[in-house]
């Protein structure tokens, strides 16, 4: 007859630990001790693991106290009997609760596992073993608690890549009539069609948009965003993506022009969007594309979303266009809220390294 598997496992405000090992060791029950801080957190954890078929249980302990962690782990133990596998994962929690945890399962003969995003160590043996049941991107972001409200997957299409190449040559051969261009619609947020100021000449023509200067023809595109492209910033989306996408690999989930739900506890301005989203396996990288300058409160904000929707075991990267835009300030910015600053060379090819990067940080 085989033996039913428990896990008791420590609760804090970082879910992903937590579920990493329900997914991977797939216990019949779980037993959530948490406080009464985490009480939400505990109720994520819970949704999500029956769509794998664990039934979890949530109990309460005081966070600064190792007897009263050690009392509730207790009565684990005499509710289910001793005929049972036992496998204690520490954590998270308090480290009170956890040494609290720890003295119940040596006395009690029963495992323990202490996890980060890749592998984790199993105390029976002390041994390191690789993760091999991976999250996916809905749940990662169901165990904060939040949904995506609309998304794009990521799929190449050249004829988009192609539009996004000629924007970028035109705006790298046509600086006084990209900044023109630019000036009329960062104010207007529109533009007319036709667009004329001194000499530059911008105009739709059969479904294809045409920019002309000093009577010279300096862009055209009959891609059906072109205006989005130009204008938008799309084209450095676009070819941040294409990059990013090609890096992940096919087996990995890649999104664009992801937003998500907004919460009760938003402000109006807070950020609830993201250019790029990537599953990294087991957490979430958020690129930001800027085509042009940002802030010290554009890093704020992307470390807000990524926090809040990733967890802190995913990263935020903002990957810029411009390298002289990056000035001291803004870095001792991004480093202080984990944001990767990414500007890579006029081919790209160096975006994969500065990706690797910013991934082992997750792992170290």
């Amino acid at each position: 007859m085989t033996m039913k598997k428990i896990q008791i496992a420590l609760v804090s405000k970082e879910t992903l630990p937590v579920f990493y090992m329900i997914n991977e060791l797939r216990p019949d029950e779980v037993y959530l001790v948490g406080t009464k801080e985490t009480k939400n957190e505990m109720h994520y954890i819970k949704d999500v693991a029956k769509n794998i078929g664990v039934v979890c249980h949530e109990l309460t302990t005081q966070p600064d106290s190792m007897q009263d962690c050690m009392k509730v782990c207790d009565s684990v133990h005499a509710r289910n009997g001793e005929d049972c596998e036992y496998c204690y994962n520490l954590t998270c929690g308090t480290k009170l609760m956890a040494f609290g945890a720890l003295i119940c399962a040596q006395s009690h003969k029963a495992n323990a596992v202490y996890t980060d995003v890749s592998s984790y160590t199993d105390f029976s043996d002390f041994g390191r073993h690789d993760i091999t049941r991976l999250l996916d991107t809905d749940t990662i972001i169901a165990l904060q608690g939040q949904k995506v409200k609309d998304k794009k997957v990521y799929h190449y299409d050249a004829e988009r890549t192609e539009c996004a190449n000629e924007v970028r040559n035109f705006i790298e051969n046509n600086v006084d009539a990209y900044r023109i261009l630019m000036n009329y619609y960062v104010l207007y947020r529109c533009m007319p069609d036709p667009f004329k100021s001194g000499k530059l000449s911008c105009y739709k023509d059969k479904g294809r948009l045409v920019v002309e200067y000093d009577d010279v023809e300096v862009f055209s595109s009959d891609y059906y965003d072109a205006f989005k492209m130009l204008l938008e910033g799309r084209w450095w989306e676009t070819l941040v993506a294409d990059v990013v996408a090609r890096w992940a690999g096919e087996d990995k989930d890649v999104w664009t022009s992801v937003r998500f739900e907004p919460n009760s506890g938003m402000q109006r301005n807070d950020k609830n969007e993201i250019d790029v989203l990537v599953n990294i396996g087991n957490a979430l990288l958020f690129v930001e594309c800027k085509s042009g300058s940002f802030t010290q409160d554009n890093i704020y904000k992307l470390s807000s979303v990524f926090k809040t929707y990733g967890s802190y075991k995913s990263r935020g990267v903002i990957v810029s266009y411009r390298s002289n835009v990056i000035k001291p300030d803004l870095e001792e910015k991004a480093k202080e809220e984990r944001v990767s600053l990414l500007v890579p060379n006029r081919s790209m090819a160096d975006l994969f390294v500065k990706l690797d990067k910013v991934v082992n940080t997750l792992k170290s």
